[in-house]
Order: structure tokens, then sequence, then C-alpha cells
């Protein structure tokens, strides 16, 4: 096999690349819109996980309330039934002093117990609100994959198709050659051969030397473009592209 011959090898080979980087960006495009809306269901699965563990947080806090509530206005019938037993006024002064500070304490947990109600009340309204968004995104998630899916479908199916056509042309390439080409596909962002135009590498845009462009076209030789490192194939030796 000439130089010639695995130009026009490499040339196909660049076709294929390029149809494999269209695959997969419109199977990319295509899976976006479902991803982000499973992403987001995801997100806010996290925070309805958040959000009833902080809910079962306040709800022990509140047991331990109720039972500490109980204890204190037991303590309160104790002293307010002593306390009308007693008939000498420096012991019944104390005793009432010890009354209002039981009061205070009760008035105290009873404003910490409204307070968690409250915050158990904004609780439940945020996990029933995330809870909708979260079905909702769910819901739109589901329905974006369903309207892409044949597409998806038919898209995988093409690309498994030009696979298989790249590895059928690959094997036709002298094994250094193939070597070669490889290593540059793998640093290259999958694209191991540019096409020329008017001496220009379409790969990363930069002008070649004159001289360069004339041998590739003639098929005189494998060379790589000098800014970006890939093989060089002119786009008038490639066959049209089916």
């Amino acid at each position: 096999m000439d130089t010639k011959e695995q130009l026009l090898i490499l040339s196909e080979i660049c076709h294929q690349d390029l149809k494999l980087l269209a695959n997969r960006e419109k199977l990319s495009r295509l899976s976006r819109e479902s991803e982000q809306a499973k992403t987001a269901a995801e997100d806010l699965e996290a925070s309805i996980a958040s959000i009833n563990a902080n809910k079962t947080d306040l709800l022990k806090r509140r047991k331990a309330l109720d039972e500490k509530q109980m204890q204190e206005k037991a303590n309160l019938r104790k002293w307010e039934a002593r306390a009308e037993k007693i008939k000498g006024e420096r012991e019944y002064t104390a005793l009432m002093s010890e009354i209002a500070t039981q009061k205070r304490t009760i008035s105290g947990i009873e404003a910490e117990l409204s307070e968690l109600t409250a915050e158990l009340k904004s609780g439940d309204e945020k996990l029933l609100k995330a809870t909708g968004e979260r079905d909702e995104k769910r819901e739109r998630a589901n329905r974006a994959y369903e309207e892409v899916k044949e597409l998806l479908n038919e898209e995988t199916e093409r690309l498994s198709v030009n696979i298989k056509a790249k590895e059928a042309l690959l094997k036709k390439l002298p094994a250094i050659i193939k070597t070669r080409y490889e290593r540059i596909y793998d640093k290259r962002a999958q694209q191991g051969i540019a096409l020329l135009r008017q001496s220009i590498c379409q790969a990363c845009m930069r002008t070649i030397p004159p001289e360069l462009f004339i041998r590739v076209c003639k098929g005189e030789v494998i060379e790589q473009c000098p800014s970006c490192q890939r093989i060089l194939v002119a786009d008038m030796c490639a066959k049209p592209d089916a």
C-alpha cells in the first residue's frame, strides 16, 4: 500500500470520526433535557430528606418539652396545694415566690413549644411543596425521555454503524500508521486526523506552509499539522461523504 492509498483511507477515517463526533453530540443534546430534569428531581430528593430529618429532630424536642411541661405543671399544683395550707406569712411569701418562678418556667416552655409548632408547620409546608416539585420534575424527565427515545435509539444505531465502519478502515492501515493515529486520537479530543482546505487545517484553523499543503494533496507524505499535531489529509483527496 503506497502513501496515496494510505491517505485515502485516513481521509475516510477522518470523515468517520467527524460523523462519530456528530453522533455523540446529538446523543448528548437529545438526552440533556431529560438528564437536567432528572438531576433537578434528585436535588429535590436531597432537600426532602433534609426537611424530614429536621422534622424528626423537632418532634423529639417537642416531646421532651411536653414531658417537661407536664412535670412543671405537676410541681406547680403541688406548690399551690401547699400554699393553701400555710398560715405563716414568711413561709407563704417564700412559697408564692417559688410558685411565680414555676409559672415563668412553664410560660417559657409554652413559648418554646409554640415556636416549635410553627417551625413544624413551616416544615410541613416546605415538604409538601418540595414533594410536589420533585414529582413534577420526575414526570418531566420521563416525558422528555419518551419524546426523544426513538431518536436516541436511531442515533445510537448510527453511532454503532459508524464505529464498525471506522474499525474496518483502521484494519487496512499499516500497524505503524494505525498506532500513530490512535495516539493522536486519544490526545486530541477524539479527532486524530484533520482535513485541509485552502492550506488551512480544519481542526485548529491554522494555515500550514504551502509546500506541505502541495505535498499532502499530491499524496507524497503523511504529515501532521505543525500546530495541532493531527495527521493531515487534503479534503480534495477525500471520497464524497455518503
